[in-house]
């Protein structure tokens, strides 16, 4: 029996896709990675707005973004933790929000004046979450790197797969060319989630978020920290959703200009030029070197990652992050910059460095003598190297009164590899003061945020509250009671005991 489904975003407008009646797509294969449903209904064509039109919506943008996933980078076998399926919760309580935790991909609701909105009810924000999830699966490390341009990239990721996702599909393609045939003005796919935005906007009209994030954009790169905290619907400002659109516009340049390279401009060549973006946005996100530029250094890993593969896109890409004021000069990633004590390092299957090695680094890092310096081998395509970390605490104590004896750690990577047979720092050599300063300045933006839940009570209810409404929609959907109370927490860190230590912890990403 067919469904209804929504290919693109409820409010996405008149040049989109309509709601279309389809067959559903298939449950994935064992062998791969999905997802566990919950409080399934019949299969039928319902009206939006019912929870059968939700469950089946939802779970169609689930298997659409994966779908899409795997057009361009293959079977996608295990989520992060080498786990095979995640949850897929169309109703998890009470908010304008969703987010991914690692343990579920969690959509919710809330009534604004006299309408309900529904996040799994748009196929952008459900791409979005499962972004994350994706991101997280081939970057496990990138979860708790405290640098707001991590966090950034993390959001500018999940935007990503919704662009792909919308572009996966034929009619979308068609539709977007009818409304722009060089795709260089604002439309339904570089804009996403309309829908929770107006929501937003119906609540707070001058909040940033009340104006839907765009991937075709003009805004310039600065450092974070320069930013101001707050600023009016769709503002670059000093918060990772926000701050995310930098990358997500470089990515969408990237899609335009290989587009406009090819011979015809049709629905098919647009996919040929959406797939050789994704493939280069996944190799540069696989190799690129942690740093507070992440933005850069995932820009540099898709250069360095083209240039393997014959160089047929590096202008492009160079042209599509400078428009955005980053500049790449990958190439210096490959370069060695100093001497260090020893012989170059040892490559094989594992990598190791000699004791001369490791005692300068520790040296020209300011650790102490007995810090753990781990080693293993990272390949920046085609050339590999030693990459040496070593976790930097930086405590916070001095920020806020509540983080009074809260540490966080910052893995900081060198790249070592060989010059005349000696061991060489290949790139930058990170400075221990710049690295707790971009520390600082990451929770300084969460703390303007919000986003650090203290203490464990708030959490218990809010987790209560979330698991009474995953039976179904909530039983305040009609009587504004999201307006006294929040049951779903929002913060996406927390301060926990770990060890008789406090530290700073990422709970989860969310879009709210």
């Amino acid at each position: 029996m067919p469904i209804n489904f929504i290919p693109n975003d409820p409010l996405a407008g008149s040049t989109a896709p309509a709601m279309r009646v389809k067959t559903p797509r298939p449950n994935r294969p064992a062998s791969r990675a999905g997802f566990v449903f919950s409080n399934t209904s019949p299969q039928a064509v319902s009206a939006p707005g019912t929870p059968g039109f939700l469950f089946w919506q939802c779970r169609e943008a689930g298997l659409a973004a994966l779908e899409a996933w795997e057009v361009v980078t293959g079977n996608f076998l295990r989520w992060q933790g080498n786990r095979r399926t995640l949850r897929l919760l169309q109703d998890a309580g009470v908010d304008l929000n969703a987010f991914y935790d690692r343990s579920s991909f969690a959509f919710f609701h809330r009534q604004v004046g006299s309408q309900v909105f529904f996040s799994g009810a748009s196929t952008d924000v459900v791409a979005h979450e499962i972004g994350h999830g994706l991101l997280d699966a081939i970057r496990p490390d990138l979860w708790d790197v405290p640098f707001l341009e991590a966090g950034a990239f993390h959001e500018a990721f999940g935007d990503c797969v919704a662009v792909l996702t919308a572009l996966n599909d034929l009619e979308t393609r068609q539709k977007l060319l009818a409304a722009t045939s060089t795709l260089k003005k604002k439309n339904f796919v570089e804009s996403t989630a309309e829908d929770l935005s107006d929501a937003i906007r119906r609540l707070a009209p001058n909040h940033n978020a009340a104006e839907p994030r765009h991937a075709f954009n003009t805004f310039q790169f600065q450092l974070p920290e320069t930013l101001p905290a707050n600023g009016g619907p769709g503002a670059l400002i000093n918060e990772v959703h926000s701050f995310g659109m930098l990358f997500s516009g470089c990515f969408y340049d990237l899609i335009v200009k290989i587009f406009a390279a090819q011979s015809s401009h049709t629905a098919a060549t647009l996919l040929t030029a959406v797939k050789a973006a994704g493939a280069l946005l996944v190799a540069g996100t696989r190799t690129a070197v942690v740093t507070p530029r992440f933005l850069q250094s995932v820009g540099r890993g898709m250069v360095l990652a083209d240039e393997q593969s014959g160089g047929k896109h590096r202008d492009r890409i160079r042209e599509a992050f400078g428009g955005h004021g980053i500049m790449l000069g990958a190439n210096t990633l490959l370069a060695p910059t100093s001497v260090l004590a020893g012989q170059a390092p040892s490559l094989g299957r594992a990598a190791s460095i000699g004791a001369a090695t490791r005692k300068d680094l520790k040296d020209r890092l300011g650790v102490d003598k007995g810090t753990r310096l781990s080693v293993d081998v990272t390949d920046l395509s085609g050339h590999r190297f030693a990459r040496v970390v070593h976790s930097q605490e930086v405590s916070l104590g001095s920020m806020d009164k509540r983080l009074k004896g809260v540490t966080i750690a910052a893995a900081v990577p060198v790249l070592v590899g060989d010059s005349g047979g000696r061991a060489a720092v290949m790139g930058a050599l990170p400075e221990p003061v710049s690295t707790a300063h971009e520390v600082e300045a990451f929770v300084m933006s969460l703390l303007k945020n919000n986003q650090i839940e203290f203490g464990g009570s708030k959490a218990k209810t809010a987790a209560a509250g979330a698991r009474k409404t995953r039976r179904g929609i909530a039983a305040d959907v009609g009587g504004g009671g999201a307006d006294k109370a929040r049951p779903v927490a929002r913060e996406t860190h927390r301060v926990v005991t770990v060890g008789g230590r406090k530290v700073l912890e990422r709970v989860r990403f969310h879009c709210g």
